[in-house]
């Protein structure tokens, strides 16, 4: 082979492993959609407007935490090399009370569905 058959050939390849990809990355993208609508098949539908109210829920609830209390965080200090008082380490440990409050916030907004399959579920455990 001559040089020019050889650069051909390799380009050709190049040109090959290109549309390779660009088809793998195709079918990679459609699988991800697929998979995205198959995990939203069982999931409740709820219109924009429901949406909107969720979100602001959410919002309110949040809004109304109290995260300047105190109480709310663990803080352990430490003294600086210039004799500075600081904050080594800070945790927030009242996140089950936030979860309360939003959730209190969301349930207002639905009413509980009688769903007798789910007590066969739980009888069936």
């Amino acid at each position: 082979m001559t040089k020019n058959q050889l650069q051909l050939k390799i380009d050709s390849l190049k040109l090959s492993v290109q549309q390779s990809n660009d088809l793998t990355s195709k079918y990679t993208n459609e699988i991800e959609q697929l998979q995205k609508q198959l995990d939203d098949l069982n999931k409740p539908k709820i219109t924009p407007l429901q949406f909107d109210e969720l979100h602001a829920a959410i919002e309110e609830a949040v809004g109304q935490f109290d995260f300047d209390d105190n109480d709310n965080y663990e803080m352990d200090f430490h003294i600086d090399y210039d004799n500075r008082i600081a904050i080594e380490s800070m945790s927030f440990h009242n996140a089950d009370e936030l979860v309360r409050e939003v959730f209190n916030q969301i349930s207002e907004l639905f009413a509980e569905a009688d769903a007798p399959e789910d007590d066969n579920q739980l009888n069936q455990d």
